[in-house]
């Protein structure tokens, strides 16, 4: 006998109660308006200290290294380490995602790189106090590039799930917005910090209000899988059905065919691969992300080394330049692949992820090869953006490529 059956429901191929790896009875129904409101302004706000996190070493950067002795080489290889486990995940991490659910694995991972956040400042202290400490803040580092990583391939998952096509844009927009927020505050309020308490308190209020956010979205994640779940029940045949609300038109993904049967599509990697214009996007969002990261990372030390007299409030300009400069190096290019299929995201993101190690690394080489040389970093920078434009200006395409 079914149970929970509305007027029209369709029928699920196999492959796809496989392709999400459980049966549809775990996967929530289209959210409503006042659900979509909920879930947005949360999002935005974890995306808010997801981005303050990530900014606070960058911004403690140059009082870390007067304590710790570090070299412009040092920091150049500890800034950079980060971007190692967060490239590490961007392929996996949306499939896992869907597989295990956004829902379950978002809270963990903010778990894990909210604790690696607030405890960061003793952490350090104690790699120092081994007196072996370049691998400790190397694998602290790389956890948390690893813990952030999943972050918004989760987030996707999840506004994936929920949303309509149409809507998934301005979803996506509006959560993404939270990275200059966050950028911005705490670049601002971090300087007054650090200015006040020293670079610690920084790192431990960063931490606090990242703990804050992550005990937020579990309850808001525990009323969800708690309440109602999308209806799936079964014929007399032992066939699986599913309401109609769920039928979704990813191109990637699945489709819908005439007789109304989900099928699952894989994408055509051999064909992408061969496609100029897929190469052509990489190396733009590599070198687009090169300006980006290497400006968030070492934008502390250019200000310190060109107004060492700048101390508190003057500070907030700091902040002010690291919302800039991701406003204009990267919202448009994450909102346009936060568009695309989840695999294709998770590849274009790698491309991003490697020059956070590879750009910031080079760029603290220069300066110490230089002698902090900064016009040298900027060149070098600019020659890579002009690079990449060109060559999507020759290859690249606005155009479905597959």
């Amino acid at each position: 006998m079914s149970i929970f059956i509305k007027p029209e429901v369709k029928k699920v191929s196999p492959s796809v109660i496989r392709r999400f790896g459980t049966s549809f009875g775990s996967h929530q129904k289209l959210w409503s308006r006042s659900e979509t409101k909920l879930w947005t302004i949360n999002f935005f706000f974890g995306t808010c200290v997801l981005y303050a996190s990530r900014v606070s070493l960058p911004i403690c950067a140059v009082a870390m290294a007067k304590e710790y002795g570090w070299t412009i080489t040092d920091s150049g290889t500890i800034l950079s380490c980060f971007f190692w486990g967060y490239a590490a995940t961007q392929v996996v991490a949306g499939n896992i995602a869907d597989h295990y659910s956004g829902e379950r694995v978002l809270p963990f991972t903010t778990l894990v790189w909210s604790a690696l956040t607030l405890f960061t400042p003793q952490l350090f202290d104690f790699a120092y106090w081994t007196r072996s400490p370049l691998f400790i803040l190397i694998t602290i580092r790389v956890l948390t590039g690893i813990g952030q990583g999943f972050h918004l391939p989760s987030m996707a998952s999840i506004v994936s799930r929920h949303l309509t096509a149409s809507d998934k844009g301005r979803v996506f927009g509006i959560c993404l917005a939270g990275s200059h927020f966050g950028s911005i505050v705490a670049g601002g309020i971090g300087s007054l910090l650090i200015d006040l308490f020293g670079w610690r308190s920084l790192f431990h209020f960063v931490g606090m209000i990242s703990f804050i956010w992550y005990l937020f979205f579990e309850r808001l994640t525990d009323s969800v899988l708690s309440g109602r779940r999308t209806r799936v029940v079964f014929d007399s045949g032992g066939n699986a059905m599913q309401d109609e609300s769920l039928i979704e038109s990813d191109h990637f993904i699945k489709k819908k065919p005439s007789k109304g049967v989900i099928v699952a599509t894989a994408v055509p990697w051999s064909k992408l691969f061969r496609h100029p214009s897929f190469w052509a996007a990489s190396l733009a969002q590599y070198c687009g992300a090169n300006a980006y990261f290497t400006m968030f990372s070492w934008l502390p030390y250019y200000f310190s080394d060109n107004f060492p007299q700048a101390t508190s409030v003057s500070l907030i300009g700091m902040g002010t330049c690291l919302f800039l400069v991701s406003l204009s190096s990267r919202f448009t290019i994450s909102l346009a692949l936060f568009a695309l299929a989840m695999a294709l995201r998770g590849i274009f993101n790698a491309f991003s992820a490697i020059t956070g190690f590879i750009g910031v690394y080079m760029a603290g080489w220069i300066l110490h090869s230089s002698d902090n040389q900064w016009d040298y970093v900027f060149i070098f920078t600019a020659l890579q953006c002009i690079i990449g434009a060109f060559v999507y200006g020759l290859k690249g395409t606005g155009s479905r490529i597959i």
